[in-house]
């Protein structure tokens, strides 16, 4: 393989040489060859990406025959030249100078070929309302992650460092957004709507979401059960559209379910509706019709009739600037291709081997209960003759009737002839029920629909009161009030502490039955909430002298549950245990523990939630692999596929318990294992500073409000109105005189 002479250095530009990179045709070489020149190829570019920063920067400070530099840099320099936006100028810009100079160990990391570009652009946006002590802990502490992670999650992480250094600023950015949230809407290029929510509370908008997760789970059943093929995305958006536009019986969950369901529910086409015809009197007649005379009645048959057949008539709206979970690039892909985040639940179930090794599905799992297809039996008298066609088109010939009488009439709606009593101890039709189906009551609460399983993770201090300390959710980081409320609205739920020793490394999962509050939501009772602290922090906890109330009450059942397990033999330890090695699949405790263990799946840049993957025997349990700790992993359903899949070309071990050494295709080797637990602490701030805007540069001097002239540079009647109350307002608040001019002269 060819490689290039790597530059002198002092090559005329920079003092460090770029690395050598091959220039032999990479279908001249072997697997490894191709990888290899693959990584140097990219390690010059973020190497070149660094260089071209040091030349932006300069260029945009630099003056005309002179070596002497502004200290402001100016975008348009770089705009005018390069044929950029100004924005887009600026953005590069901004990241230049934070990576050169406030941040050198980031532009240290782009000099080496290590953080490309965008990273390094994540790391100066996430850091900019922090100072700059603040922010050098952060990129201390990542900056050795951040080659291996993706740049959603390195978002993520940069935020969650941000609030762990800086909780009060943290909290104070938060109400400022919040103080500016919005709604906007726009129609796309394909001439679709397109509604953001932006800047939303978080208290609200994450329950918000997890309720239209919930309603659109048991339609998505019940419209597979009828033979309906539609995406979860789609079920989700008309969800959240009939949410907001509402439906004929109300805004409950129920309502909305149903409604949903006829919307998304596929009619009778016309060749059925005409056979079911037998006299030819009944059918339609063309000529009837709401005006015969009307030329324009029917479809509309002008030029315009159809699809939008305008030049930007397409589907793909990748050019909007809020790009909803169906768009590429947006971190709600969560699949096991991309690695996107995605709501994990608190099934404790065993693996699911369903490879061509290990079959078989999953007991003990939180499965949904059989989905159903029926329809709900509710009269609303505003449904319409559409409404009352798709729900009979959904009841099926076969299905028996629910009372025995041929009297009863179990499809009556509103309007039709009234049929006659029905027998005794049977449901009157007439009469709308309040009580959801057979197949929708396990999962109803008196507050609506179960939300579908997620996991809160937070710091047991948070949660305690002791600290303000980040949190996640699936949708991203909380800051610590937030992650407080959360924890505490989801009492309902399965709590988990997770305790870590000195080095970060996991020595404890512990279940802990959280204290109920008055009002608890029933509706988090699917999901789990798990707290962390280093095990030191709850032996120094002391509930009677440090807490009272509820708060109190968590920590005496953690330590308490503490006390238990290291009561238990060494041998009984989940991560030592070997009692359940000769069984197919774990038990709820093993499987605790390396959902705690691991937290994401185990492939190679993989971040989909430990919770939410099928646990695998890494080496197969029908070749005689044990269910242990040591020879299990999550694996998310396209990796596991993938894993078992022997022309797919991966292979992994665990070397030891937690350590994931996969084999690519290629011959490359690449090791997964758990983060360490390593929280930061707080980094103190000046007294008076609250951390809303950027405290590197002096604060802009006030000046007095000027009116927009027009473009011949004269100001409007009204303008000069309004400076003349803007003036008279002034001189009252401060008891001046008012102005001689403002009177008109008594001559």
């Amino acid at each position: 393989m060819a490689v290039e002479a790597a530059f002198a250095v002092g090559d005329g530009v920079f003092d460090t040489p770029p690395p050598a990179v091959p220039f032999s045709d990479p279908r001249d070489a072997v697997g490894q060859e191709c990888e290899a020149g693959l990584v140097a190829w990219q390690a010059r570019m973020v190497h070149d990406e660094w260089r071209r920063a040091c030349w932006m920067l300069e260029t945009a400070r630099a003056r005309a025959d002179t070596l002497q530099r502004w200290p402001e840099p100016d975008p348009r320099v770089i705009a005018a030249r390069l044929g950029w936006s100004v924005a887009m100028a600026a953005s590069r810009l901004e990241t230049a100078q934070g990576a050169l100079e406030r941040l050198p160990r980031l532009g240290e990391a782009m000099r080496e070929g290590r953080v490309e570009h965008a990273k390094a652009a994540v790391f100066v946006a996430g850091l900019r309302d922090v100072t700059d002590e603040q922010a050098t802990v952060v990129v201390d502490a990542l900056i050795s992650q951040a080659p291996k992670l993706g740049v959603w999650e390195l978002q993520q992480r940069i935020a969650a460092a941000v609030k762990d250094v800086d909780p009060l600023g943290a909290e104070n950015r938060r109400d400022a957004a919040v103080a500016r949230s919005r709604v906007s809407t726009r129609i796309a290029p394909s001439g679709a709507a397109e509604i953001h929510g932006l800047d939303l509370d978080p208290g609200m908008a994450v329950p918000a979401f997890e309720r239209i997760a919930a309603v659109a789970e048991e339609a998505l059943s019940q419209l597979k059960a009828a033979g309906n093929s539609v995406g979860p995305a789609k079920v989700q958006a008309q969800v959240y559209l009939r949410l907001l536009h509402g439906c004929p019986a109300g805004s409950d969950d129920l309502a909305v379910l149903e409604q949903v369901v006829l919307d998304l529910t596929t009619p009778a086409g016309p060749t059925d509706d005409l056979a079911d015809l037998t006299d030819l009197d009944d059918l339609p007649d063309p000529d009837d019709g709401p005006d015969d005379d009307d030329p324009d009645d029917g479809p509309d048959d002008g030029p315009d009739d159809g699809p939008d057949d305008s030049p930007d008539d397409s589907p793909d709206d990748s050019g909007s600037s809020g790009a909803g979970p169906d768009d590429s690039g947006g971190p709600s892909d969560g699949g096991p291709s991309d690695g996107g985040p995605s709501d994990g639940g608190p099934s404790d179930g065993g693996p699911s081997d369903g490879g061509p090794s290990d079959g078989g599905s999953t007991p003990g799992r939180v499965d949904h209960p059989s989905d159903g297809g029926g329809q709900f039996e509710r009269s609303d008298a505003g449904r319409g003759s559409a409404h009352t066609l798709v729900a009979a088109t959904a009841e099926c010939a076969d299905t028996p009737s629910p009372a025995s009488d041929e009297t009863s009439t179990p499809g009556w709606r509103p309007g039709d002839p009234e049929p006659d009593p029905p027998p005794p101890d049977t449901p009157d039709p007439r009469v709308p029920s309040t009580e959801p189906p057979p197949d929708v009551a396990a999962r109803w609460t008196e507050r609506g629909l179960v939300f579908p399983p997620a996991t809160l993770r937070a710091t047991l201090a948070c949660v305690l009161g002791l600290q303000r300390a980040h949190g996640r959710v699936g949708a991203g980081t909380l800051t610590g009030w937030d992650a407080y409320r959360a924890a505490w609205a989801r009492t309902c739920a399965q709590f988990r502490v997770l305790l870590y020793d000195p080095d970060g490394a996991l020595e404890h999962v512990l279940l802990v039955r959280a204290p109920r509050r008055p009002g608890a939501d029933p509706r988090y009772q699917r999901q789990v909430v798990e707290l962390t602290a280093h095990t030191s922090e709850v032996d120094t906890l002391d509930p009677e002298r440090q807490l009272i109330g509820i708060w109190a009450e968590l920590a005496r059942r953690a330590t308490n549950a503490l006390a238990g397990a290291r009561a238990r033999p060494s041998g009984e330890h989940p991560s030592r245990s070997t009692r359940e090695a000769g069984h197919r699949f774990p038990g709820a405790e093993l499987t605790r523990w390396i959902h705690a263990r691991d937290r994401t799946c185990r492939f190679p840049m993989c971040t989909v939630p430990a919770v939410a993957c099928p646990i695998d025997h890494t080496y197969d349990h029908t070749l005689g692999g044990p269910t242990q700790a040591d020879n299990l992993g999550p694996l998310s359903v396209g990796d596991h596929l993938r894993k078992h899949d022997p022309t797919s070309g991966w292979t992994v071990r665990q070397t030891r318990p937690g350590r994931f050494v996969w084999t690519a295709p290629t011959g490359t080797h690449h090791v997964v294992e758990p983060d360490p637990y390593r929280p930061l602490r707080p980094v103190r701030r000046d007294r008076f500073d609250p951390g809303i805007t950027d405290t590197r540069t002096a604060p802009r001097p006030t000046r007095p409000w000027q009116p927009r002239t027009d473009q011949h540079g004269h100001l409007t009647d009204a303008q000069r109105q309004t400076l003349l109350d803007l003036d008279q307002r002034r001189r009252q608040q401060q008891n001046q005189p008012p102005n001689p001019h403002d009177d008109d002269p008594p001559f």
